[in-house]
């Protein structure tokens, strides 16, 4: 059994962030109520567990549904979501890109559009 200081400090997380994921649905509420709530080893697990795909990259959304279950496979879907955030974005100039919904182009299509408008700033700068 863990208090919430004690908590944070095994994983190396603020109160405030243990708090934040309670509230996103990441890691379930303490158990008993008020000052005698209390952690247990599920709770410290899960959110060494949530640590670590911080730490990988993978939005808290992603997080929830694996979670729940709905995607299989941690490890590989961690690697799947960090390959579709680079793919959906494209720079096109210093400082300068462009998001796009997650198949909305093909890399070619990202490609030519990455084209287009470095030849437009290239006329630009002429």
């Amino acid at each position: 059994m863990y208090n919430i200081e004690t908590l944070a400090g095994l994983t190396g997380l603020t109160r405030r962030t243990i708090r934040y994921y309670i509230q996103r649905g990441l890691l379930e509420p303490p158990e008993g109520g008020g000052r005698g709530s209390f952690y247990t080893d599920e709770h410290l697990a899960r959110l060494n567990l949530v640590k670590q795909w911080t730490e990988q990259g993978v939005p808290i959304i992603h997080m929830k549904a694996m979670l729940e279950g709905k995607t299989p496979g941690v490890l590989a879907d961690a690697d799947q979501v960090m390959r579709t955030v680079t793919i959906e974005k494209c720079e096109v100039g210093p400082g300068m890109e462009l998001n796009f919904p997650p198949g909305f182009l093909t890399f070619e299509e990202l490609a030519d559009v990455s084209r287009y408008i470095k030849t437009i700033l290239d006329r630009r700068n002429q």
